[in-house]
């Protein structure tokens, strides 16, 4: 009897914590289970490795599309190619910076970041998106400040592992004059 009480509490525990670890996967491919924490897998210094982001407006009947395509190294747009990096640097204090280079030319974004609540309209788990609030612009023209809270970019993550993120989504808008555009990315960062 003893025997059997302790393998139904072993099952009951086995239950419970299998249903808690994956209930702590919030990407679409975020490992099954992982031992640290997602802010703990966010933060550090993430480098652009591949990507790709997809713009398409449309303007009185006519559809303007544009592809750029992303590599460690490269940036691709209608058959112009630059040389290119972007550093993406997450704080565990919740600031953040992006210094991307471009041709030689250097640009920096500074802010504060959070992760996203849940949002059950929008089929958005908790901690499934970031959010980054901009408060500094660096340029080779001068830097622009920014204060206030505002969200200026929110990327879902479609895949957050340990040494490897990776943001993926769609975002549409269209309005009863026809208007309408898509934006659609999928970019991999690799920590350093």
């Amino acid at each position: 009897m003893k025997n059997t009480f302790l393998k139904m509490a072993f099952a009951a525990v086995a239950i419970i914590g299998i249903t808690s670890v994956s209930s702590c996967k919030k990407g679409e491919n975020d490992p099954f289970l992982s031992l640290r924490s997602r802010k703990a897998r966010i933060t550090g210094e993430w480098k652009l490795t591949k990507g790709t982001i997809t713009q398409s407006q449309t303007s009185g009947g006519v559809t303007d599309s544009q592809v750029t395509t992303y590599t460690e190294s490269t940036s691709s747009t209608g058959g112009f190619t630059s040389t290119y990096s972007e550093t993406l640097t997450i704080e565990k204090d919740n600031t953040y910076e992006v210094v991307i280079v471009e041709n030689g030319v250097s640009n920096t974004i500074r802010g504060n970041w959070y992760f996203s609540g849940k949002v059950k309209d929008a089929d958005l788990k908790k901690k499934e998106a970031i959010v980054f609030s901009e408060t500094q612009y660096i340029s080779p023209s001068g830097t622009t400040q920014y204060t206030g809270l505002y969200a200026d970019q929110i990327l879902l993550m479609d895949q957050l592992k340990n040494k490897e993120v990776v943001f993926k989504g769609d975002i549409t808008y269209s309005d009863s004059d026809g208007e309408a555009a898509t934006y659609s990315y999928d970019r991999t960062f690799e920590k350093q």
